[in-house]
């Protein structure tokens, strides 16, 4: 598959959501945490997405990757192409309900686990140069982390921009792995200092030789495509009204100026029908 979508649900889950290649998840994990020896993640399992349960009226997350590590860590892992202007609420809102559906009737707030939410997404969202943001819960005066139970990162692909490929750290490797800015040449002189990569650029292969699998694809990236394009024609629209309706403010205020018609169907470029419309409608 040539310029394979590594952004696209169907193959970032088969990737890094699949126990056959949890190796992968571990080492991608480790490595945005910026874990050290001391406090390396060092398995995972998997768990269904339906296991967190709905609220009564309320939204059900669309979880992309929840996995549990071996310290009971809750982490999703989030893909997101089309910008959101409300994402932090989004992401708020869906680590919230993986926290909290950690409490079970009776059980005791001791057992709640830190839940970890990581958004790889692919648009300017932060108002930072920095690509990689992580969050917790301080203190505003002394900065203390209250508890560490919250832990919330956002990567914005876009802002990510490397040189010297051989001097990136492995959380680097990861995101310009998935970033659209690198190219398979440069992935492949990744791949040659870091396995993890190397593994996930062979995987790549036997994914597009899997039928299935790359016709969910491709229903996916068709699915991508008829969202943005919707967007872009929802957008367009937009400043069309935006432009007609100013049009018509402005004769408005010219006709209650007595300016002639002709003379503001001229100046604001709607019809002389249109114009009299307008007025017909101040005389009422």
């Amino acid at each position: 598959m040539k310029d394979i979508n590594r952004l696209n649900d169907v193959f970032f889950k088969s990737l890094l959501g699949d126990e056959a290649r949890k190796n992968l998840t571990l080492n991608f994990l480790n490595s945005i945490l910026n874990r050290d020896e001391h406090n390396y993640f060092t398995d995972i399992n998997f768990m269904d997405k339906q296991q967190v349960p709905d609220i009564n009226e309320g939204k059900a997350p669309e979880l992309d990757i929840l996995a549990k590590t071996n310290n009971g860590s809750l982490i999703n892992i989030e893909i997101q192409i089309a910008s959101q202007k409300k994402f932090s609420k989004r992401a708020l809102y869906y680590w919230s309900r993986l926290y909290a559906y950690q409490l079970g009737k009776g059980h005791h707030y001791r057992e709640l686990k830190p839940t970890i939410s990581i958004n790889l997404l692919n648009f300017n969202h932060l108002p930072y140069k920095t690509y990689h943001n992580s969050y917790h819960i301080r203190n505003d005066e002394t900065n203390d982390i209250l508890i560490d139970d919250f832990e919330m990162h956002f990567i914005e692909l876009e802002k990510f921009k490397f040189s010297d490929i051989k001097k990136m750290r492995n959380a680097e490797n990861w995101i310009a792995y998935f970033s659209p800015q690198c190219t398979d040449e440069e992935r492949e002189v990744i791949a040659m200092n870091n396995p993890a990569i190397k593994e996930a650029l062979n995987y790549e292969m036997m994914f597009s030789q899997d039928e299935i699998k790359r016709r969910d694809y491709e229903l996916q990236e068709k699915a991508i495509r008829d969202y943005l394009s919707n967007m872009y024609d929802s957008k367009q629209e937009g400043i069309q009204e935006g432009i007609q309706s100013e049009r018509k403010t402005i004769a408005i205020n010219l006709l209650k100026a007595n300016m002639p018609i002709d003379f503001i169907s001229q100046n604001t470029g709607l019809s002389e029908q249109e114009i009299l419309h307008l007025q017909q409608s101040l005389d009422k």
